[in-house]
């Protein structure tokens, strides 16, 4: 069975930032190499991060969106307010619009859990 770091495949970043996780997925990465902080960088290949709602993904954007890289990969972690045999395309009330305000699309979602789906975005080229 493929785990949630071949899903999300993970192995082909370099440095991996995890942003706000809670604490019941830290097991999770544990065996992974990443980073909890952007203060140490300035450029940002690949990053995971967890939001419970559409403001608290705007805030980390203020500091995460200066920093991407062209072919960066963002895996947002968000709740899933489904059950879990339902395969839903986005929430309606957590609206993706905003992400062309950071020239960034979705490209694919997973369901990670019952309680969390995940969104990969990628900056629209220039």
């Amino acid at each position: 069975m493929r785990t949630l770091l071949d899903k999300l495949k993970l192995k082909k970043c370099g440095d991996l930032y995890i942003l706000n996780v809670p604490d019941n997925f830290a097991p999770v990465f544990k065996d992974i190499e990443h980073h909890e902080s952007l203060v140490i960088t300035s450029c940002v290949q690949c990053a995971i991060v967890f939001s419970n709602t559409k403001e608290e993904f705007m805030n980390q954007m203020l500091t995460l969106f200066p920093r991407l890289l062209d072919g960066s990969t963002i895996w947002v972690f968000y709740p899933n307010n489904t059950t879990k045999g339902e395969i839903s395309s986005l929430h309606e009330e957590y609206d993706w619009d905003f992400l062309g305000d950071y020239r960034l699309k979705p490209t694919k979602q997973i369901m990670v859990d019952s309680q969390w789906n995940a969104m990969k975005v990628k900056p629209i080229p220039a």
